[in-house]
């Protein structure tokens, strides 16, 4: 069982996957073996049509260079659904839907996942917590509690958000990382959404001895690469009691 892994976020601009395969690159060159991109980062504008290219182009990413490559697209799959893939290898390993879309993203007609789902993948157990889906505490423990090593947190970052503490948003992550015992790889893009918002990116990798790689600049491609000590994590989640010693009972108000 191998003891550590070179993760990236691949900070791209939105909507060119020029400037994807160019931070891809840099990444694999920097010795990373998991790429992750961000949500939407092949989306000038919302199309299904979109789709076929956006998988045709992780899938020769993850062949051409032998990584782990993992990005968004949307798919109708009896109703339209946010869906990130993995590919390792050049094959489809899985995917996994967006479990909370965002009210605009709703408006769209983007439905629901309902499971979290996860992939041993080069001796690593991966899950993808799709944008919002990290703000979710209650879904980023069931990630924790079914032995999670790596959660993929594909974004977008809007320039300008109503939510509060933008200079602390980081500490979200490695909050997220030291209670539940596993290194976070948050990937954003910079440019216009395909619904004209600004996004910047914002990518880092955190792990709970901290943010061990970030951005230097949000409004540029960048490669953001670290590598995650899986020996370390799994020694932390032995001794880390908040994952078996919870008392199940006083949480049964969450599911009302």
């Amino acid at each position: 069982m191998r003891n550590r892994i070179g993760v990236a976020a691949v900070q791209c601009r939105i909507g060119d996957l020029d400037s994807a395969s160019r931070v891809a690159e840099i990444a694999v060159e920097n010795g990373a073996e998991i790429l992750l991109f961000p949500e939407y980062f092949s989306y000038a504008t919302l199309s299904l049509e979109t789709l076929e290219e956006t998988l045709k182009f992780l899938k020769s990413i993850s062949s051409e260079f032998g990584v782990v490559a993992s990005g968004n697209g949307v798919v109708d799959d009896g109703g339209y659904r946010n869906r990130s893939y993995l590919y390792d290898d050049g094959e489809l390993v899985g995917w996994q839907d967006k479990i909370h879309p965002t009210r605009v993203e709703r408006q769209l007609g983007i439905l629901s996942g309902t499971k979290l789902e996860v992939f041993e993948v080069r001796d690593v157990r991966i899950s993808t917590l799709v944008c919002a889906d990290i703000l979710y505490p209650e879904l980023c423990r069931v990630a924790a509690l079914k032995g999670v090593e790596i959660v993929l947190n594909p974004v977008v970052s809007f320039k300008r958000s109503e939510l509060p503490g933008t200079e602390y948003r980081y500490c979200l992550y490695f909050t997220r990382s030291f209670d539940n015992a596993y290194a976070i790889v948050k990937a954003g893009g910079f440019g216009r959404t395909f619904t004209g918002s600004e996004a910047v990116g914002r990518s880092l990798i955190s792990t709970f001895d901290g943010i061990i790689a970030k951005y230097k600049n949000e409004q540029d491609e960048e490669a953001v690469v670290g590598d995650v000590e899986l020996d370390r994590i799994r020694e932390y989640k032995e001794i880390n009691y908040s994952l078996t010693d919870r008392n199940v009972k006083a949480y049964e108000d969450l599911l009302s």
